[in-house]
């Protein structure tokens, strides 16, 4: 009796491990999902459901624009599929608890007819029909590249700079500013993209945790700013947000 109650709670399991993959399966934004770690405090959604916007088709110049705007990337689906029906992704942006949503679909080329021939017949077995819609091979046999990202709202921040250390062939120690919020600290002091930030008060910025550092360290209060902007070293004063 205990092997048979082993093996219905087994399959069972496999049953619900098995629809749980078809699901994802069946939505495309699901399986190409790529979460990214967050470390920042969220704040609550603004609306009960995620807000879907067009993406202009320039992924940098959306993605800084977010920024700038105090969100951060909570995951990105890159994938190239047929027509993908709006609702599923809704029902993505719903299960990572997004509160935007950017897309972009281009078309991207066109599946061989070979294939898609069989695909519809494929369709025309499931229906339990010898019938193929012939009709149906121009509509669907196209397809786009999509791209989406998942974007959260972020509580205000002690500091508010997007930064990243500099790469191999830039020799100049510093954290590189990717974006300044708006109406941060940061953005109140002046800083701007690409400056290099080398110091707030007396912690030198050799790594994206100094930073975090210098935020808990300084925390509402008024500070000096060490950066460099087109090779000349500048001195800034910057007040922090208090702690939450």
């Amino acid at each position: 009796m205990r092997l048979l109650t082993t093996l219905l709670i087994t399959a069972s399991l496999l049953c619900l491990n098995l629809q749980a993959r078809a699901d994802d399966a069946e939505n495309p934004y699901a399986t190409a999902y790529k979460p990214l770690e967050l470390r920042a405090r969220i704040l609550p959604p603004e609306t009960p459901e995620p807000q879907i916007y067009k993406g202009s088709g320039d992924k940098d110049a959306d993605y800084q624009r977010m920024l700038e705007q105090g969100f951060d990337l909570l995951g990105y689906s890159s994938f190239e599929a047929g027509e993908v029906p709006a609702e599923k992704l809704m029902e993505h942006a719903k299960a990572v608890n997004a509160h935007l949503v950017l897309v972009t679909s281009q078309r991207s080329g066109d599946v061989p007819a070979s294939i898609k021939i069989d695909q519809l017949r494929k369709k025309a077995r499931e229906q339990n029909t010898d019938t193929i819609d012939l009709d149906m091979l121009d509509q669907s046999s196209v397809r786009y590249a999509y791209h989406a990202s998942y974007w959260v709202k972020l509580a205000p921040p002690l500091i508010g700079l997007h930064v990243r250390p500099p790469a191999k062939e830039e020799k100049e120690p510093g954290l590189i500013v990717v974006a300044v919020i708006n109406n941060s600290p940061a953005d109140k002091a002046l800083l701007q993209e690409l400056d290099v930030i080398k110091s707030i008060g007396d912690v030198v910025l050799e790594s994206p945790e100094a930073l975090t550092k210098a935020a808990q360290r300084y925390a509402g209060q008024t500070v000096e700013v060490v950066y460099m902007r087109q090779g000349a070293i500048n001195k800034t004063t910057m007040t922090l947000n208090r702690a939450y």
